[in-house]
């Protein structure tokens, strides 16, 4: 399920959730702090955030956790089994301190369950922000988009996916910005920047929510597409193409043009993953060599009617012309 939070939630949704966490836990630790100097000084705590039955949505961590449940992209084992033991975990703090309220005798029984389920409770929310603190690491930090090494794990998930359920689809697309060192060598790395910025937060922007776009190296981007065949990816992708054509970026009083070249293809279940992007390689070089801004797609139905091609070198140089004999643009 954390996985999946990378097809969801992009760099800043990440930053915020850790830290989320943190504040929420460091709050955590302060009642906790005082539940235990209560058990030691033998003082009764009589506050009702403490010593209700629903305690747990006193705090500000389960305030925080409650929140956080009501968007469904938190809705998973991970987040419930959290909640369950925030709960377990009030729950034996106000019966110790109920005890403690009726009788200055020691509850060992008891103190040792609050504290046993205080190391599952925190472990389980750490193991959330270790999650999201590391996944800071997958993505490009100019456009906030996923990395190359993050989305090949959308890609094996979605893959995995195919391969458990007969007839389901994905489709991939690779772009490339048109003449971007054009951009670096005219106006500076600086607007080159800008450039990848707009052409990411674009592509994001026009995307389904569980569709993923990724910085795939350079000027570079993937597109992954589940359950799309490759006729609705091709006109998906022709919206985005469009949109980004009709755009411009303003620099000191300039409108610049930006345009980038597309290569679709099926993400197949049968072959390894980089002969797919392989597909969606050689169609994206069809469409610059077709003069940019252009669509291009191989439909692996077609190309791979005899199965055995599919084992074909996904490098050689056969298979590559093979591919390309394959290719179709679109027209507009």
């Amino acid at each position: 399920m954390l996985e999946k939070l990378l097809e969801r939630i992009n760099q800043q949704e990440f930053e915020l959730l850790s830290d989320e966490i943190k504040q929420a836990l460091s709050e955590h630790h302060l009642w906790m702090h005082r539940i235990s100097m209560a058990i030691a000084s033998r003082t009764p705590i009589e506050e009702p955030s403490f010593t209700e039955q629903n305690a747990h949505l006193h705090c500000k961590f389960g305030s925080w956790l409650r929140n956080l449940l009501t968007d469904e992209q938190f809705q998973g084992d991970e987040f419930d089994a959290i909640d369950e033991l925030h709960q377990k975990l009030h729950n034996s703090g106000r019966k110790l301190l109920l005890n403690l309220n009726r009788s200055p005798e020691f509850d060992e029984e008891t103190y040792a369950n609050f504290l046993t389920q205080q190391r599952e409770f925190f472990n389980a929310v750490l193991k959330i922000l270790e999650f999201s603190i590391v996944s800071e690491n997958q993505f490009d930090h100019t456009t906030k988009l996923m990395n190359r090494r993050s989305v090949y794990t959308i890609l094996a998930h979605e893959k995995h996916r195919m391969q458990r359920t007969e007839g389901s689809h994905c489709c991939i697309a690779l772009a490339d910005i048109d003449r971007f060192k054009a951009f670096n060598d005219k106006y500076g790395h600086d607007v080159g920047d800008i450039v990848l910025e707009h052409v990411a937060s674009l592509f994001n922007n026009t995307i389904r929510r569980y569709d993923s776009v990724a910085r795939f190296g350079g000027e570079e981007f993937l597109f992954v597409l589940p359950d799309m065949d490759i006729e609705d990816a091709v006109i998906a992708v022709e919206r985005v193409r469009l949109q980004l054509a009709a755009s411009v970026v303003e620099h000191k009083g300039k409108e610049l043009s930006v345009t980038a070249s597309f290569g679709i293809t099926q993400l197949c279940p049968h072959c390894d993953i980089n002969g797919s992007l392989k597909r969606a390689d050689v169609a994206l070089y069809r469409a610059k060599d077709l003069g940019r801004n252009k669509t291009v797609c191989v439909d692996s139905k077609d190309l791979f009617k005899d199965i055995s091609r599919c084992s074909v070198d996904p490098d050689g140089k056969q298979l590559e012309e093979f591919i390309t004999e394959h290719c179709t643009i679109t027209e507009h």
